[in-house]
């Protein structure tokens, strides 16, 4: 779990800091409703012309419960491909949209293979706090990536806590 330690910094596998400003990239669409990946792209390096410190994509902003495999997987490698260089981090949300353990971490080994700084996922719908603790470690042991947690609902603080002491990554 990347959390920064005592006020500093905490670096992802590349150098870059897992800290400051990390907006969630929109899904643009072409006039026909297919997503329009060079316009995802042009998103990463439009943070990276601007110094922004990280740039996450798919979580619920993007609208990811409506995307596809396929266009998951392409759009990853799209904005991986467009921050290649750059000093802005690039994190992938690995969430499923029924909270599968199977396929998150085939996102999550997706997004290492294709040079992702750092991975984020929403947690599985309507479970209990052991269950969201045994998902995060399944999903934090899938890579070496720094995973980050997008807290919602009802994921107390000590759980959270908890996965951060427990979760090497």
């Amino acid at each position: 779990l990347a959390l920064a330690n005592r006020g500093q910094a905490a670096d992802g596998p590349k150098g870059k800091p897992m800290q400051g400003l990390f907006p969630i990239g929109q899904t643009p669409c072409t006039p026909d409703n297919k997503v329009d990946f060079d316009a995802l792209a042009a998103e990463v390096k439009f943070c990276n012309r601007g110094g922004v410190h990280g740039f996450v994509w798919p979580q619920i902003a993007s609208g990811w419960a409506g995307l596809m495999q396929k266009e998951r997987m392409e759009g990853a490698e799209a904005i991986l491909s467009a921050g290649k260089g750059g000093k802005t981090a690039l994190v992938i949300g690995v969430q499923t949209t029924t909270g599968d353990l199977d396929g998150a971490t085939e996102y999550a080994k997706h997004a290492a293979k294709n040079g992702a700084d750092a991975i984020v996922s929403l947690p599985p719908e309507k479970a209990d706090e052991n269950a969201m603790f045994e998902y995060y470690k399944g999903v934090g042991k899938a890579t070496d990536l720094p995973l980050f947690v997008q807290s919602t609902g009802d994921m107390s603080v000590d759980l959270i806590v908890r996965m951060f002491k427990e979760i090497p990554t």
